[in-house]
């Protein structure tokens, strides 16, 4: 048996198809990049409005206690979801967060309960009153901005 010859045929055809393979992982992997872009949102609605925000969910317990700290800045028309699976009380504070935001605490039916701005560092805790299921952070004004206000419904789409 001639191995060179074997090998050089093999060689020949892989040549051959190589494009072929190049193009189908490219074509793949661009799939699965604007799969993983899609990415989840929100939106609040009211009668007569529908607003959407783009977000990232914090739906772990090291999630939700990192949340923004550390970011140096939020995309306009982004934010993240903190889902705490089921009616919570607790407050939210700033620390270590040094972008200014605004928060909406959200019920376990869809509904906003409240709104907060909250300032850079400022350790005060802000919480509704009654218990709530979801918050939602956003850069400070753009609940008010895109005419938000509790009462709103929220679709959430992870």
């Amino acid at each position: 048996m001639d191995y060179i010859a074997t090998v050089r045929s093999l060689a020949t055809r892989g040549r051959r198809i190589l494009p072929y393979v190049v193009a189908i992982l490219l074509v793949s992997a661009a799939v699965l990049f604007a799969v993983s872009c899609s990415g989840s949102t929100v939106a609040f609605s009211n009668d007569s409005t529908v607003q959407t925000l783009n977000i990232e969910v914090a739906a772990t317990p090291e999630e939700r206690a990192q949340g923004l700290m550390g970011y140096e800045s939020l995309p306009a028309d982004s934010g993240m979801l903190f889902d705490f699976q089921g009616d919570v009380s607790s407050a939210f504070w700033m620390k270590d967060t040094s972008i200014p935001l605004s928060i909406a605490f959200v019920d376990s039916s869809g509904k906003i309960i409240s709104i907060h701005d909250l300032e850079p560092f400022d350790e005060t805790p802000v919480k509704p009153q009654g218990e709530y299921r979801y918050a939602i952070e956003a850069n400070r004004g753009w609940f008010s901005a895109h005419g938000i206000a509790p009462g709103f419904r929220v679709s959430i789409d992870i």
